[in-house]
């Protein structure tokens, strides 16, 4: 049986607008597994980002609940959450926000060193890291996301490519339980999108589990599970083998005719 490492249940999120309501999610429950590359899909203003967000704890939910590792967080004040946030979820987003002033290197292992002697990093897998563990590790990411190179350029410094792939290594540096990524590839070429999908589905071959927002097929054949969201409700669900490269064209098309389906 698969282990479910983030839940909701009757998840609702709403804004005010001009006196009225408008319902972005509607009593989404789902179950996220661990180990799984799993993608959201769904028209533009489905709600995907938002169900991202708030399934992270980045945004606040109108109603229902939200559970990581079955320990519901819904309730949880900002200093909770953000400390929840700094060691077991990871988050890479459509622009690299990496600090400005700050080289790749200290992009990457400041994280780190926050996350040390965190409340939510006890436990045999989060034991507390000295300092220059940290460093070791980031380098060996930085190495992993071939950019080692460039590790005291500032993001200014460097391509959009390398400035994304140096955001994964930075969502990775306290060994997250879950990567969340909301369109990572939206602002990228082919060539660089290539290199960003093949970093995240090898964490995830590493047992990383992945949670991510696209609209893109190309991005979408990575997933193991797809999850189609219509006007703020779960509406379809695709699951597929593990990727591998010479299966992509036959999984785009797969995909893209369930989308079809979907009435994408």
């Amino acid at each position: 049986m698969r282990e479910i490492i983030l839940s909701s249940k009757n998840l609702c999120k709403s804004f005010a607008n001009n006196g009225g309501q408008n319902h972005v999610l509607d009593h989404v429950t789902l179950e996220i597994y661990e180990k799984d590359f799993t993608v959201i899909m769904g028209a533009s203003g489905s709600g995907k980002s938002t169900l991202l967000y708030c399934l992270s704890g980045m945004d606040s939910i109108t109603s229902g609940a939200v559970y990581y590792r079955q320990q519901e967080f819904s309730h949880y004040s900002e200093r909770e959450m953000a400390a929840l946030r700094a060691v077991e979820f990871g988050f890479v987003f459509q622009q690299s926000h990496l600090v400005s002033h700050l080289t790749l290197m200290e992009n990457i292992v400041v994280p780190g060193y926050l996350a040390r002697g965190n409340r939510f990093a006890s436990g045999k897998r989060k034991k507390k890291e000295k300092a220059e563990n940290v460093k070791l590790r980031a380098l060996e990411l930085l190495e992993l996301m071939n950019i080692a190179d460039a590790k005291d350029r500032l993001p200014s410094q460097v391509s959009g490519g390398e400035a994304q792939r140096a955001a994964i290594a930075r969502a990775v540096i306290s060994e997250p339980g879950i990567i969340f990524a909301d369109e990572p590839t939206g602002a990228l070429n082919r060539k660089n999108t290539e290199e960003v999908l093949n970093l995240l589905t090898k964490l995830n071959q590493q047992k990383q589990s992945v949670l991510m927002v696209t609209h893109d097929i190309h991005a979408a054949a990575r997933a193991d599970r797809l999850l189609y969201l219509d006007d703020g409700r779960i509406s379809g669900e695709m699951t597929m083998s593990k990727f591998e490269p010479q299966e992509a064209r036959n999984r785009e098309v797969q995909i893209n005719a369930w989308l079809s389906a979907m009435e994408w």
